[in-house]
């Protein structure tokens, strides 16, 4: 078995220069950034050279930089058996009564750990992304496909053209033929790594068309092919799924986009209000009487129906 990166920087800490050490203090501190940054942007976070960084990865027994990012990842994201995963959370849940504190508990820590595993400037990178694009393909599978639709459609309310898919195969290629060098392509994938996200990328590459990856496990699998990275932390000990953070991180995102022309965020939310009334010819509310109002009123909310 490999060592871990933990290892690696246990067993070679003491031959090292002190930018060296800045190197695997940066590394050991910053998982999430190191299996995504260039040397560059670890030198510049590390206040080292370019060299050092390259020098350091090589100390630490690696072949190159993705040789690294990919032991980064792994310290973030251990590869994990599904069925043992459910077996370890079914195990966390035989007790039934506490059930929903547990998981709101896990909730909590995973939001909690969300800005560290997103760096400000990588955040702000994929927003400016969503922000340039003329347009926008989200591509999401299976569990994925939910997140990507949320997307979609907060870019479309404010304003934006985006559209979704989890088509896959010989259909695909057509959802990929939209894409254009003004366009962005957003891949949702947390865990599973399929052909089309490769096709997908490569075709994005080929035209020069930006690639925002939302990810929980394969930032090494991407990282040296999409130029912005948003790793969500590890679900591997939690008991709620994936979804808590990339649904938030979505939230994010579309706030980012719409202050970027809150004008046009504006607008789009008018024009698709202005549409929803000349549909229903009204409100596609139904009215609250005041009775019905008192059933559902929230105890202790100071709401007493009126």
């Amino acid at each position: 078995m490999e060592p871990t990166l933990t290892k690696r920087i246990a067993q070679v800490r003491d031959q090292l220069s002190a930018g060296g050490l800045r190197v695997v203090d940066f590394f050991a501190r910053h998982p999430a950034e190191a299996s995504v940054f260039s040397a560059q942007e670890i030198a510049r976070r590390a206040e080292v050279s370019d060299a050092t960084v390259i020098r350091t990865v090589k100390q630490l027994g690696f072949g190159g930089l993705g040789e690294l990012r990919r032991a980064a990842a792994a310290v973030l994201n251990p590869v994990r058996d599904p069925e043992q995963t459910l077996a370890d959370h079914l195990t966390r849940s035989d007790d039934g009564g506490r059930l929903l504190a547990k998981i709101s508990l896990d909730a909590a820590e995973l939001v909690q750990a969300l800005p560290r595993s997103v760096p400000p400037e990588t955040f702000e990178a994929a927003a400016a992304t969503l922000a340039a694009a003329a347009n926008t393909l989200v591509v999401g599978y299976g569990s994925a496909l939910p997140v990507a639709d949320s997307l979609a459609l907060g870019l479309r309310r404010i304003g934006r053209i985006a559209t979704v898919t989890g088509l896959t195969g010989y259909n695909f290629a057509d959802e990929l033929g939209q894409l254009r060098p003004d366009s962005a392509l957003v891949l949702v994938a947390p865990l599973r790594h399929v052909r089309e996200h490769d096709v997908a990328i490569s075709e994005a590459l080929r035209i020069g068309c930006p690639v925002v990856l939302i990810t929980e496990m394969l930032a090494s699998h991407f990282a040296d092919r999409v130029d912005t990275v948003l790793v969500t932390p590890s679900t591997e000990n939690s008991l709620p799924s994936g979804l808590v953070c990339q649904l938030l991180l979505v939230d994010a995102l579309l706030l980012a986009v719409s202050a970027a022309d809150p004008a046009r965020a504006l607008d789009g939310w008018k024009a698709t209000n202005r549409l929803r009334t000349e549909l229903v010819e009204g409100s596609l509310d139904v009215p609250l009487t005041p009775s019905i109002a008192a059933k559902i009123s929230l105890p202790g909310n100071g709401t007493d129906g009126s």
